[in-house]
């Protein structure tokens, strides 16, 4: 089974509930069970055995510290119990083997509705697989999610460029406008003082014939 044979990955798994779950909640109902079955044991009777001479002079005081012995017992072993419930995620570990075995049934219920009443393909078994296969399979959802966030990534810097290159090729047209602008304001300039110095020259001929006839009288 190689990368490209690969069936599509399923969809990513609800969030886990926080709440216990059946098999959580079997778990937790079995320590209350063996708890109280545990606590059963160590009676009255079990326990003023130990004390025989309190027993017998001060039986109702012997009677209350049994009674807040095997309480405070009883909650010391709920508590260590409930850390451990905690500090390893067994609430969460389990509510997700209740999950896989949920998609388990459902996917096996719809290959049979698409067999159309033909034999189901037994899927292959995962111990069964290579480790590149069974590595790839794991890397699979992470490779897709950042895949996706890099294409939505290279969109908006595609967007962002074309925007960037359209506002740039406008600020060039308007650049071009401006220096042909002011290439026909100096070329309106020279004209003019081509002009000037022509009417100056003709002016200066004129004064210099006009002195050079006064000469010659």
């Amino acid at each position: 089974m190689n990368a490209h044979s690969r069936s599509p990955s399923p969809a990513a798994p609800p969030p886990l509930a926080e709440s216990p779950g059946p098999r959580a909640t079997a778990l937790i109902n079995v320590f209350n069970n063996a708890l109280d079955a545990t606590l059963k044991k160590c009676s009255y009777s079990s326990f003023a055995a130990c004390f025989p001479t309190a027993a017998q002079y001060v039986p109702e005081s012997l009677d209350a510290l049994w009674r807040d012995f095997t309480r405070k017992l009883g909650q010391v072993w709920k508590s260590e119990f409930d850390n451990i419930l905690i500090e390893r995620n067994i609430v969460q570990s389990l509510n997700s083997l209740d999950q896989c075995i949920v998609d388990a049934k459902k996917r096996k219920e719809r290959a049979e509705t698409s067999s159309n009443g033909s034999p189901v393909e037994v899927p292959v078994p995962a111990h069964t697989l290579p480790p590149s296969s069974l590595h790839l399979a794991h890397l699979l959802p992470f490779l897709e999610q950042h895949s996706a966030l890099l294409d939505s990534q290279l969109s908006a810097t595609n967007t962002s460029n074309t925007e960037l290159l359209s506002s740039i090729t406008a600020q060039r047209a308007e650049i071009d406008a401006l220096v042909r602008g002011l290439e026909t304001v100096v070329q309106d300039l020279e004209k003019s003082a081509q002009m000037m110095g022509q009417e100056e020259v003709q002016g200066l001929s004129a004064e210099v014939r006009e002195i050079d006839a006064e000469m010659k009288k």
